[in-house]
């Protein structure tokens, strides 16, 4: 899903029309409030306006940096230099100028899509190495067998590193991802077969529990 933090209606409805047309899922907020209340989910780029009403998008672009590397595209209507590089300096991963073509943005957007599939395909953090593409799982060189629902708690629990995942929203990812219909006690249940799986390192357990909220990827191992 692409998220378009833009408070230009006519461009929102030209992105909604387009994007849709070709296949794309749109969220669409307006400021970096309403930005921030979305970022828990399935985020897969994000298009983002640098002038926003409540702030600078180049200051939420370095929030969204400390816990994500979603591939961000800044739309603009500066032209100067300065503007550009700070935004690129920041974590965006490419901009557009406004007013801007539509089939040039389609091209930016499949051309980050698939630098950054390949730069997170392969994760490898503590003794666990995780293909993404391959679904691959191993542990200390051994392939760890894993269920389709474990793999969809895993895949974007690391996705979100040190973004609380909460168990309403991994219910929904589950149930999105194998058309299965599940309840709040399944997640628990491959919750703890997960971490049994995974095992710890270094004492610290991969996956944090937030008490009353949902759990999170640790990212200091």
């Amino acid at each position: 899903m692409i998220l378009v933090v833009e408070d230009d209606q006519e461009i929102q409805d030209v992105l909604k029309q387009y994007l849709g047309i070709k296949g794309y899922h749109m969220k669409q907020v307006f400021n970096i409030k309403e930005a921030l209340d979305v970022l828990n989910e399935d985020i897969e780029l994000i298009i983002m306006d640098i002038q926003l009403p409540d702030g600078n998008g180049i200051s939420l672009c370095q929030q969204i940096r400390q816990f994500s590397q979603v591939p961000i595209i800044f739309l603009t209507a500066r032209l100067d230099e300065d503007s550009i590089v700070e935004a690129l300096r920041c974590g965006g991963d490419d901009y557009i100028k406004k007013p801007f073509h539509m089939k040039e943005l389609l091209a930016r957007i499949e051309c980050v899509s698939r630098r950054m599939k390949k730069e997170i395909g392969v994760i490898k953090t503590g003794n666990l190495y995780i293909d993404m593409n391959q679904y691959i799982v191993k542990k200390d060189n051994n392939i760890l067998e894993l269920t389709a629902i474990g793999y969809v708690i895993l895949f974007h629990l690391i996705k979100y590193q040190g973004v609380v995942m909460t168990r309403e929203r991994l219910i929904e990812l589950v149930e999105e991802k194998t058309g299965n219909f599940i309840e709040d006690n399944t997640i628990s249940v491959h919750m703890k077969r997960l971490r049994e799986k995974l095992g710890t390192y270094q004492g610290k357990s991969y996956i944090e529990t937030v008490r009353g909220i949902g759990y999170r990827w640790r990212q200091d191992l």
